[in-house]
């Protein structure tokens, strides 16, 4: 269990039992937003790309960069590949 609380454009996460913190930026933020509503990783690639100037390549690095380091400090427990 995790704390998130979002302020202005970014959130910070809260691990409890460490007493640990994380901030994550705007895009972050956003791209948390979407996991959290249950979309793929194919959507939300997609709506990354068209709200901000990125690659394709560049996205999906950063997207899987944000979810290694989320899973490897316990932030995530599962992530669910729906189709968008």
């Amino acid at each position: 269990n995790v704390l998130f609380q979002k302020v202005a454009e970014e959130t910070v996460i809260l691990e409890p039992e460490t007493g640990e913190y994380y901030t994550l930026n705007a895009i972050g933020t956003f791209i948390v937003e979407q996991f959290q509503q249950g979309h793929s990783k194919a959507y939300v690639i997609k709506v990354v790309l068209d709200r901000y100037e990125a690659t394709e390549g560049e996205v999906e690095q950063d997207i899987d960069t944000l979810l290694t380091q989320m899973l490897k400090q316990g932030l995530f427990i599962t992530i669910a590949d729906n189709n968008g």
